[in-house]
């Protein structure tokens, strides 16, 4: 069985681990993600890698070289609700291919492929849990104030799997003894395919702010208050909403999306009391970013002044836009180069765990077209040949860094 086939199978089998039928359900700390974090751990024995789940319910498969300093190759194994089978999976299984055909060569550096946890942030509306851990940017007093829908909090959740919240420090990365961090990934948009190329370079990565946001009114029945002496939350959110979309468009590379909505009491005769909503702003351009929440927020209080409501807002998620690695990029472009595929620069509109990485590590990630630009849905699909090309560009530059002349060049 050769890397294509591999991936393709691996992948196949991974699909099944989900809540739902109809596209891929893998939420962290469900039953779903265990089965999954199992299935991998077997994949990176099989690949020679020596495997253990951390506090925060990534999978780390470690190959020693030479040095204790590493190389890590990593994406998250969670899904969206009703999402594809190979955002983020497709990653984590491209490395421990790479490591298995590593599995016998002489390494200066020790080799890390990592399946990370909750990148998406669906279930308790946060992100990138694993990636923040090995940050040392999580506050356990935050993490049992975080929900799901179920009133269930991270803090729990993480002891539900028998993991202990308060060793989430023990996680924490020793930036010196990092080579480097890459990723793999779909490109979960049409320029690659569009474009006719095989491989996107990325160059580097959104910024996002993400939030929850409460307009407050009041109850009324819906027949016997007039209409200038209700205090609606409903009214008022769309008019807000209706804003963020117009406010988004103002700024050409930014964009702002409300994909939660929630109504209460929710009731065919009553005036709603409260609406409960997520806000999602990006852009490459850290002062957009800024510009474009505070024209939303400056909109938002307008409005539930001039309404007589109230708002609570609650942020969920902050990171900056980041650009990737000068010196890893252009090792990458070099190895698509050899080996002669096509490829074009590309920045990337999805956040990433590299994202929060990149900050603090060189970083860099490689990726590989979307049928048709679809994720985040069930029709999500990426070739396995696609994602074979990248192993064999990613094997070629793992073997450019550990021949570096000066292997300190980007420490």
């Amino acid at each position: 069985m050769n890397t294509t086939d591999r991936i393709k199978e691996t992948l196949e089998t991974l699909k099944i681990f989900s809540a739902t039928t109809n596209g891929v359900t893998r939420l962290p700390f469900t039953k779903e993600a265990k089965l999954a974090v199992n299935f991998l751990k077997q994949k990176m024995e099989e690949a020679g890698l020596k495997v253990f789940i951390d506090a925060s319910g990534a999978i780390h498969g470690i190959r020693p070289g030479i040095s204790s300093r590493k190389i890590i190759i990593g994406s998250h194994y969670d899904s969206v609700k009703s999402g594809g089978a190979y955002d983020g999976i497709a990653g984590v299984v491209c490395g421990i291919e790479i490591a298995r055909l590593l599995k016998y060569e002489t390494l200066f550096y020790t080799l890390e492929i990592i399946g990370f946890n909750d990148e998406e942030g669906v279930r308790f509306g946060t992100g990138f849990f694993s990636s923040k851990a090995f940050l040392g940017e999580w506050n356990i007093e935050n993490l049992k104030h975080q929900y799901d829908e179920h009133g269930v909090s991270v803090y729990d959740a993480m002891k539900s799997w028998n993991l202990i919240p308060e060793q989430l420090t023990n996680s924490v990365w020793d930036l010196s003894q990092i080579r480097c961090f890459m990723e793999i990934h779909i490109e979960q948009g049409p320029v690659l395919e569009k474009e006719n190329v095989e491989l996107g370079i990325v160059n580097g990565i959104v910024g996002m702010k993400r939030y929850n946001i409460q307009i407050l009114g009041r109850a009324d029945h819906a027949g016997t208050t007039p209409m200038n002496m209700r205090y609606d939350a409903l009214a008022g959110t769309a008019n807000i909403i209706e804003y963020i979309e117009k406010a988004a468009k103002k700024y050409a590379g930014a964009v702002a999306t409300v994909g939660v909505c929630t109504i209460s009491p929710n009731a065919v005769n009553t005036v709603p009391k409260k609406v409960e909503f997520s806000l999602d702003i990006r852009s490459m351009n850290s002062n957009e970013l800024h510009s474009l929440e505070k024209d939303i927020l400056k909109h938002l209080e307008k409005t539930v002044q001039e309404r007589n409501l109230t708002y609570e807002m609650q942020t969920k998620l902050e990171v900056e836009p980041s650009d990737m690695d000068d010196k890893l990029k252009s090792y990458l472009r070099q190895s698509v180069l050899k080996l002669g595929y096509s490829s074009i620069n590309i920045n990337s509109g999805a956040g990433h765990d590299a994202l929060p990485i990149s900050r603090k590590l060189s970083t860099a990630m490689l990726f590989v077209p979307s049928k048709g630009g679809r994720s985040h849905c069930p029709e999500e699909y990426s070739k396995p040949e696609s994602l074979a090309k990248t192993v064999h560009v990613m094997l070629d530059t793992i073997k450019k860094i550990n021949n570096e002349e000066n292997i300190n060049e980007l420490s």
